[in-house]
This record gives C-alpha cells, structure tokens and sequence, in this order.
C-alpha cells in the first residue's frame, strides 16, 4: 500500500510538472513541497507501524523466552482497504494462537508432572535418581524413610549407602536382581530391639541408565517384596491347611463313631481295660479335632467385608468376657471395616494379655489421629524375649506348650487387609504393648 501511495505522488509531481512549471513555477515549488510531506507522513505513518507490531513481537518472544506464556497481543480490527493491516493483524493472531497452545502444553505437561510426582511419591518402591558427579538430584518419600533422611538432594549416593546401607554395595554390578538385605523389622516397635536385632529381607533392585540434559544419570529402584512372599507363602499354608483338613475330617468322623460304639460295647461287657483304650482313643481324636480347628481358622479368614461399626461399643462388650481397663477420651467412633474380623483381632490380643498376666487386668488406649485409629494393648506381664519377640508373627510359631502359633498371624492379616499396621514392642514399665494402626477412610 505505501509504494501504491509513493506511485501515486509521482504520478502527481510529473502532472504538476508538466501543466505548472512553464506557466507558475512558484505554484510548482508550492505543489511538490506538499506532495514530498504528504510522501514523507505517509513513510512515518507506515513505518511507525510496523515498529509498533515489530515491537509487540519483540516483547512477546522476550516473555516466552522467559517461560512466561500468558503473553497475548492486541490484534488491530482488519481493514479491507489496507492489506499491510490485515497482514499485520494475521501475523499478531497467529502469535496469540501459538502461545495459547504453548500454554495449553505448559499446563497439559505440569499436571503430568504432578500426577507422576504424586505417584512415585505414594509409591513403596525406593526411588533414587542420581546424576554422573554421584549426586542425588531426586529420591521420593519412601527412599526419605527407607534411609532416615528428611531430605536426600544434594547427597553423595556412595556416602550414604557406606553409611545406611552397606549391604547394598556387593550388589552394585546388578542391574535386574532379587536380593537379601539385613534390616530392621518393622513390626517390632521397641527401639533398643531394633538397634540390637535385623531380620532378612527381599527386594528386587533395578537400575537403569538415562540421559539428561545430555548428561548420564542412573535410576535405581528398590521393591519391597518380603510382604508379597509372605503374604504368598501364607496363601500356601492356606491351601495346604485346607487339603489337609478335608483328609484329617474324612478320617476322623468314621474313627470318633466306631470309637463311640466300641466304647457302649466294652461298657455293656464291663471290660475296664477297652473302656479305658476307648477313652485315650476319644480324647486323641478330641485334641487332633481341635488342633484342626485353631489350623482352620486361618485358611477361612475371607476379604474384609467392610461396614461402618463403632469401634468403643465392641470394645466394651468384650469386656464382659475379659478384664481390662479401656482409656479412651472419646466415647464413640466410628470406623469402617470388618466388624467380625476387627473383634477377631482384639479377642486374639486380649487372650494373649490375659494368659501373660492372668492376677492383673491389662490396658487398652483407643486414640484417633493423622486419619488413623490406634489401638494399643498392654499387658502387666513380664514381656517378650528379643529372639521370640521377632519371630512373633511367623505362623505357626509359639512358645506355649498348647499353643498353635497363628493368632499374631491372625491379626498381621486382618491389620493387612484392612491396610494398617500391627507392631509389637516391650513397655518400658514392664509387659508387652501391641499397637494396631489402621487408616479411617
């Protein structure tokens, strides 16, 4: 449009030229001085535009290059009689249509990133990334836990494995292995036991390595899987449990009735000596009957079937079966899980408090907090030996001479089911203190 006008004011300047010139030269002079201004404000005009549209972009590209893309330009409305303001108008409309997807983008990508970070953040598996000057440049909560750390960036890797974890080193060269690492065991909650006692624990370590920012770094990941070995051995002993049940019962009902009718026959015949056979023979089969049934108890514990029950209200009915002082400042709450496997649990613990300590009444603290409800047992007994106390939960493992050795077992699954914790230490004022943790939600 501007050489249209400049073409225009040529055309101009050589019509006055040839018709004023000869006859007004001085109307000629006055007429070329207007014609060269009204070219030159036509230049200004023109090119103070396009130093403002010039400009704008600048500014644009300056805010994007500083990561700020809520920038948007003031588009010009479009005049069809001046094509140099519609191109003008496309070229800012184009702009504002690119940072409004670069910002969709920026958004799209940070909700990524936090949905990933919370993710690997409420994730068990211990999360470490580390840079090639062995840096941690990243480590998620469960890696902050595993290794006591309020905060790994900025750490030695080598360093910090010398100091917490030197079971780890050996295995340096492994890239995709399961591995067995001493450490502390997290169902037992007395310290000094802890310090002094690690139990074997698996976990599979990954590593891999990535570039970024054109530098090398290694991810190493550590998962936990002492929990799902345990959890699947203890589906094992289930099935195995029920297999054997069914043979033991098939045998047992037809031996306890053939027991039955040879006892009537040897009362009818006054033999003393059968009677007294029959006798030892019925009270075997008695014990080998209940024997089976504690076993039994185990494979039939189902899936939670959660319902929302008050927690103090089945406390205190059970104290019309055992003695044990309840300390709670609240005198109702609810929670929602198994009412009958929760009452399972708290019968399991308040049996074993009673047979620890059977002339004193033990105690029971009932507390909500963090979206927890905790639930502490204590009896006033003489506690439980360090080499027993980390066993405690291994099932079919028990000190008493009539003990089967499921019911912590008993109570680790129905605290696992229902997503808590269950941990074991010795009072500091004598007797052993058993804590269940469950979520309230």
């Amino acid at each position: 449009m501007l050489i249209v006008h400049l073409i225009i004011i040529n055309i101009t300047f050589l019509v006055s030229f040839v018709l004023l010139l000869p006859s007004s030269p001085w109307l000629f002079a006055i007429s070329t001085t207007l014609l060269i201004i009204l070219a030159v404000m036509r230049f200004q005009y023109y090119h103070r535009q396009s130093n403002q549209v010039l400009h704008s972009l600048l500014n644009g590209l300056r805010n994007l290059q500083d990561g700020d893309f809520s920038i948007s330009l003031a588009v010009p409305k479009e005049n069809k009689t001046n094509k140099a303001n519609k191109s003008q108008a496309e070229v800012l409309a184009l702009f504002n249509q690119v940072t409004d997807k670069l910002r969709q983008e920026k958004q799209s990508i940070y909700q990524r990133e936090l949905l990933l970070d919370k993710v690997v953040n409420a994730s068990d598996v211990v999360t470490v990334l580390v840079n090639h000057r062995d840096t941690i440049v990243f480590a998620n909560r469960a890696a902050e836990y595993f290794f006591q750390q309020k905060s790994m960036l900025g750490m030695s890797w080598q360093s910090l494995l010398a100091e917490k974890l030197p079971e780890l080193i050996p295995h340096h060269d492994k890239d995709n292995a399961i591995i067995q690492l001493l450490l502390n065991d997290n169902n037992v909650k007395d310290d000094l036991v802890k310090a002094t006692t690690k139990t074997e624990q698996s976990w599979h370590l990954s590593r891999h390595h990535l570039k970024l920012h054109g530098n090398p770094h290694q991810l190493t990941l550590l998962k936990p899987l002492t929990q799902a070995m345990h959890q699947q051995e203890l589906q094992t002993w289930k099935k195995v449990i029920r297999v054997i049940n069914h043979e033991l019962n098939n045998s047992i009902a037809p031996i306890s009735s053939m027991c039955h009718s040879g006892n009537i026959l040897a009362e009818r015949l006054e033999e003393p000596q059968l009677i007294r056979v029959f006798a030892t023979i019925s009270k075997r089969i008695n014990k080998l009957a209940e024997f089976i049934q504690s076993y039994s108890q185990l494979a039939r514990l189902s899936k939670p079937q959660k319902k929302k029950f008050d927690v103090i209200k089945t406390l205190k009915q059970l104290q019309e079966f055992y003695q044990f002082t309840l300390i709670c400042q609240q005198t109702s709450l609810i929670f929602s899980g198994d009412e009958s496997q929760i009452e399972q649990l708290l019968i399991n613990l308040l049996k074993n408090a009673q047979q620890a300590c059977p002339d004193k009444d033990s105690v029971v603290h009932v507390t909500s907090q963090q979206g927890k409800i905790i639930i502490t047992v204590r009896d006033l007994g003489t506690g439980m030996p360090i080499e027993v106390l980390t066993k405690a939960f291994l099932p079919y493992y028990s000190t008493k001479a009539d003990g089967s050795g499921i019911g912590l077992s008993i109570c680790q699954e129905i605290s696992d089911g229902h997503q808590g914790q269950i941990t074991l230490n010795n009072h500091p004022k004598g007797g052993l203190q058993v804590e269940i943790s469950l979520p309230l939600n």
